[in-house]
């Protein structure tokens, strides 16, 4: 054995230098007058790490055959032929055995002492273990653990370990599938509530954020953060928006995004700490990261939320390959080294953002327009829509500032208890909470759709799906007050939520259509409004008429047209924009639009553009 092992160099051992006998079965055979004695002594020696001894205790009785533990030198012996030993490699385990959750991907955690006498962990593919010996051996030197043997006979060490634990490693957190057993959610730390849930395995999340213990109390939350949050609507949006990432899979939402955008000091940072202080302490992404890292960082918000800080005031182009994989919830395709595809990463989540400016109006100044359809996923909040930028009343506080500072210190005091208990108690009634969860948003969406001047019937469209979101959050802030994880009376986060609608949809009413299908909803509402004002075939033109209609047609005249229907925007985009939507019909002239009345309409023959109004109402 070489002189220079560091392991022997810094803890010297108490015990006799000659290593003792083994049995077939791999475990040590002291003398019957020194077996008790030195193992007392080498117990002693360990103590200060119990986890380090309960290690060893494990490997000694677990050891195959023909394998001993070397404890002077700290290196596992193999041979026993004539009591010579051969040292091979530091103390090691295989501690179970790992798969994914697909079955697929087996492999062996091996736990071992590196050279410092730290323990540490390294997964080994079974394929590898069959195939690449030598990468094997070459991964366990990489990370500390001392070889000086054959390989082969290492490589054999580890295929022939008796091992009975399983480790099922997943890639992303939140609800455990394919399973029979009661649900359970998975942490973005890795940890798995409820925390006795009579698995059979151990779960591991691969890429697991750090744990960090929680700080302060649920009751201390409640009475700091909670209490603070009353009278906000926007702070009582985002904690509830924290609890809807759990609801996610059960409403059906695939993706909801929420972003406050405003000048700076306006409170916008703190409402996102104020709702991360629900799950852990107040430290947030950014935007700026780069688009491998917000791949990862989406996985890990899986049925949870991604809080992303700050979006660039001149975003670069990849800026849209972020906002379409966030919105649309799927990963970068890749392949790998046999040229076969992996499964695309997938997930579904509460997306929490701030900007200065809404983040349309960003990409637009950039040259670069919204994605199509990303809109009613990513839904831009005003934060200057009350008297203190993002905040409503202050409670007593001088300032806005004061109020801010108040809540980020309240934040990071107590942080880490809202969101686990929340899932706790939803998992205990879990089945009560599916059914009524989506009747719930129903009801809520309906609130929301007569505070802001639409029928409860409305057809499905771009305004629709947002207050479906909208009344998830409403719901998950409901929800969350009934079970006692939030400190607010009943009706109080529906009330924040209707309120968040209204000043989303006025915003968005005044906002120029950027897709088909938002020029068709502003169409749609803009004639809703003014049907009174359109004369049948044939009448004598009211001063205040927008058009003629017949049966089949509507017939808007050209300065309703451009002043109303193409209000903020250029006329020939509003033109091509409704085309695209198939509602306006041009009337045969070569490069126009615009259609030319028939004389029993207008005996005049206006110029007007042609609508088709069974399209336009739905019929």
């Amino acid at each position: 054995m070489p002189d220079n092992n560091p392991i022997d160099a810094q803890q010297p051992s108490a015990l006799p230098e000659t290593p003792p006998a083994s049995t077939d079965a791999g475990q040590i055979v002291l003398p019957d007058d020194a077996a008790e004695e030195t193992t007392e002594v080498w117990l002693r020696a360990l103590h200060h790490d119990p986890e380090i001894a309960a290690f060893l205790a494990a490997m000694r009785l677990e050891l195959p055959p023909f394998w001993i533990h070397l404890p002077r030198e700290q290196m596992l012996g193999y041979g026993g032929i004539d009591d010579e030993w051969v040292p091979m490699c530091g103390p090691l385990r295989v501690e179970a055995l790992t798969r994914d959750d697909s079955g697929r991907n087996w492999g062996r955690r091996v736990c071992f002492l590196d050279r410092d006498g730290h323990l540490r962990r390294e997964t080994i593919p079974e394929a590898d273990i069959l195939y690449k010996p030598r990468s094997v051996c070459a991964q366990l030197i990489s990370a500390g653990l001392a070889i000086e043997g054959n390989r082969n006979d290492i490589i054999d060490l580890i295929r022939r370990w008796p091992v009975e634990a399983r480790i099922l490693s997943v890639s992303r957190p939140g609800w455990m599938a394919g399973t029979d057993a009661a649900p359970a959610y998975l942490l973005p730390d890795g940890k798995l509530l409820p925390e006795d849930p009579q698995r059979g395995e151990t779960v591991e999340l691969i890429h697991a954020r750090s744990a960090v213990p929680s700080s302060g109390s649920l009751d201390g939350w409640k009475d700091t953060v909670g209490r603070l949050a009353v009278g906000n609507p926007a702070l009582i949006c985002a904690i509830s928006a924290m609890l809807a990432g759990p609801l996610l899979k059960h409403a059906g939402i695939e993706t909801l995004g929420l972003n406050f955008h405003a000048s700076t000091s306006s409170g916008k940072t703190t409402a996102l700490i104020t709702a991360q202080s629900c799950i852990g302490p107040p430290k947030l992404d950014r935007w700026n990261a780069t688009n491998t890292a917000l791949e990862l960082a989406c996985r890990l918000a899986h049925d949870g939320v991604l809080m992303l800080d700050e979006f660039p005031a001149r975003p670069s182009p990849a800026i849209i390959e972020a906002i379409y994989m966030i919105g649309n919830g799927t990963g970068r395709g890749r392949g790998n080294h046999k040229l076969i595809m992996e499964a695309t990463a997938r997930w579904e989540t509460v997306l929490l953002s701030t900007s200065e400016k809404p983040i349309e109006r960003i990409l637009a100044a950039a040259g670069i327009q919204m994605p199509e359809g990303i809109g009613v996923r990513l839904i831009d909040v005003p934060a200057p829509s009350w008297p203190f930028g993002l905040f409503k009343t202050l409670h007593g506080h001088g300032s806005g500032h004061a109020f801010a500072e108040t809540l980020q210190n309240a934040a990071r005091e107590h942080y880490g208890h809202v969101l686990p208990a929340f899932v706790d108690r939803i998992i205990a009634q879990h089945d009560l909470m599916k059914e009524t969860l989506r009747p719930m948003i129903s009801r809520l969406r309906s609130k929301m759709l007569v505070a802001i001047g639409l029928p409860g019937n409305a057809k499905e469209g771009p305004v629709l799906r947002v207050l479906n979101r909208l009344a998830l959050i409403a719901a998950a802030g409901e929800i969350g007050s009934r079970l006692g994880v939030l400190p607010w009376r009943k009706g109080m986060a529906t009330d924040a939520l209707v309120e968040i609608a209204v000043i989303w949809h006025r915003a968005h009413a005044a906002r120029p259509p950027s897709t088909a299908e938002a020029m068709a909803e502003r169409l749609a509402g803009y004639l809703r409004r003014n049907r009174h004002r359109l004369c049948p075939p044939g009448a004598e033109p009211d001063p205040d008429a927008i058009g003629w209609c017949d049966e089949r047609w509507i017939y808007l005249g050209i300065d309703a047209f451009r002043m109303d229907i193409a209000s903020g925007m250029p006329a020939g985009l509003a033109v091509k924009l409704l085309g695209d939507a198939g509602l306006l019909v041009p009337g045969g002239e070569q490069r126009s639009y615009q259609y030319r009345l028939p004389r029993y309409v207008d005996p005049d023959r206006a110029r007007v553009y042609r609508l088709d109004r069974q399209r336009i109402e739905g019929g």
